[in-house]
């Protein structure tokens, strides 16, 4: 069984087709994979950890947001009322009224350089005696760049946000195939506990079946005068015994069978599964340094570690750079365009000839030059009317504390990952070995298992024919029904251990989400 699991919050990713959830109410034969897909499907701490990997992804497109084009638009308007005392304005008043707008573009680039560009456009009518031309058009184009050449230069130190964001984003997946897998082994161990309890259940049924067999064979030799009346209560008295550990032996099955339901968030009322898979009892060789290289490699704490002493390093280097003193170069230039209609305001308004102020235009450099398109022929002409400047800054922080205490700090952290990722590394080497053990004492204990129920056996069919002649008592045969019952359950138990500590080996070397061919489907931008 292949499975594919998504990172949206909303999707529900196994397959059970598009209706989502997997039909769970009523009777249920289930295999180990499709108890695994569905626990997979509705447990909801895995859809929490889905949750929190795409909080962090949306996090890289905050960041990205930073280098987002911004464009600007402006506009006003304006009235005012002048009141001079001069003697070039005999009146004292004029009257000012002026529009504006503007449009702008601003650009970061990963550089760290800022790019803006504007074009503004005023329309000014004016009763001054000194504004030649009303209304008057003026256009002006701008260009402005400054470029960090110290602290904050260069793409890295530039895109560390960004980088930040995407080491954590990739943390936040491998935190959640971290639970995948441990929801695997989990579900894996609670199916192989249920499997055993059932057969263990099964053999104390038979037991109990021996046993009240016994009774009515200890009646009928007590009646043929073979045994004594001992021998019956003897009988008895195991009876009871064996009805004690069937009650407990279905108890215990049910326990854990509601358990394995609590895994998979079905009702427990009603609904009812069958485990039809048997556990594994052949021998496996495995090699323990391939393991732990696979381990190393894959484990999804290794891989969040790596992505975490990546993102360390990241800021290590980001806290170098705001050590250095701060030098930008801001580089601006701008082009004019001026047009207008002469002014009829006259020079001296209390002269009885009118002499206006805009008369002397037509042999000016506005010549011609009477709409609003003409502000703009000067911009991007040959000739532009262009002014330029160049501005560079420099700050030297006197003692620099807090960029210090910045970086002290990111060293710090960088030793910190390294000092979890050697701890991971010799917990997951203690892990692979402990499973590795369990599984080679869980194979030697079913064959040592194996050879007892096999003496067992044949003891209790010994005693069983002794008994019937008269030769032994029911006592010892009840103690050879004991034996063979525990050795049967050692048997399954070993079983149950052997498959449970691949499991564990499974979860150990992070092969589990091989097994069910687990994998990361990416959402779609």
């Amino acid at each position: 069984m292949k499975i594919i699991l998504g990172l949206s919050a909303l999707s529900v990713f196994l397959l059970f087709g598009a209706e989502g959830v997997a039909q769970t109410n009523g009777p249920l034969n289930l295999t180990l994979p499709q108890t695994v897909s569905i626990a997979l499907e509705r447990n909801p701490t895995l859809l929490v950890e889905k949750i929190r990997a795409d909080v962090a992804r949306t996090k890289i497109r905050e960041e990205l947001g930073s280098f987002d084009t911004l464009i600007n638009a402006h506009g006003s308007s304006a009235h005012r009322d002048n009141i001079v005392a001069s003697r070039f304005y005999p009146t004292g008043f004029y009257i000012d009224s002026e529009q504006a707008q503007g449009v702008g573009v601003e650009k970061r680039v990963g550089t760290g350089a800022r790019f803006a560009a504007t074009l503004d456009y005023k329309r000014l009518i004016s009763t001054s005696n000194t504004q030649t031309l009303s209304p008057e058009y003026s256009a002006i184009l701008s260009l402005q760049v400054t470029q960090p050449l110290l602290r904050d230069f260069g793409r890295k130190a530039n895109t560390t946000r960004i980088q930040v964001a995407s080491k954590t984003s990739a943390i936040a997946e491998t935190n959640l195939f971290q639970r995948v897998s441990q929801l695997i082994e989990s579900v894996e161990e609670m199916y192989w506990n249920v499997v055993f309890l059932k057969e263990n259940l099964e053999f104390k049924q038979q037991s109990l079946e021996v046993a009240q067999g016994l009774v009515h064979q200890s009646e009928e030799l007590l009646g043929a005068g073979i045994v004594t009346r001992v021998s019956v209560l003897e009988a008895r008295s195991g009876l009871a015994s064996h009805e004690e550990e069937v009650i407990t032996a279905e108890n215990d099955m049910k326990k854990f069978e509601d358990r394995l339901k609590s895994l998979l968030s079905m009702n427990l009322l009603s609904s009812d599964i069958t485990l039809a898979d048997r556990p594994l009892e052949t021998t496996v060789e495995f090699n323990e340094k391939d393991i732990l290289q696979h381990a190393f490699l894959q484990r999804s704490e290794m891989r969040g570690l790596l992505r975490e002493l990546e993102q360390r390093q990241i800021e290590l280097e980001y806290a170098n750079n705001q050590t250095r003193p701060r030098l930008d170069v801001t580089a601006q230039y701008s082009q004019n365009g001026m047009s207008g209609k002469p002014n009829s305001t006259c020079v001296d308004p209390t002269s009885p000839i009118c002499q206006t102020v805009g008369s002397s235009i037509s042999g000016s450099i506005f010549g011609g030059l009477t709409s609003p398109t003409d502000a703009f022929s000067n911009i991007l002409s040959r000739h532009p009317y262009d002014n330029w400047s160049v501005e560079m800054k420099f700050q030297l922080p006197i003692g620099n504390r807090t960029a210090d205490a910045q970086k002290s700090a990111a060293i710090l952290q960088l030793e910190d990952s390294k000092m979890h990722m050697r701890a991971a590394q010799d917990q997951i080497g203690l892990e692979v070995r402990d499973a590795l053990r369990e599984i080679q004492t869980a194979r030697k204990r079913i064959d040592a298992a194996s050879e007892t129920i096999r003496f067992n056996e044949e003891q209790l069919a010994t005693l069983r024919t002794q008994f019937t002649a008269g030769l032994t008592s029911s006592y010892l045969v009840l103690q050879a029904i004991d034996e063979l019952d525990k050795a049967r359950s050692t048997e399954r138990r070993a079983v149950m251990d052997y498959n449970v500590g691949q499991s564990k080996l499974r979860l150990a070397d992070a092969s589990n989400l091989e097994r069910y061919g687990i994998e990361l489907r990416k959402p779609t931008r």
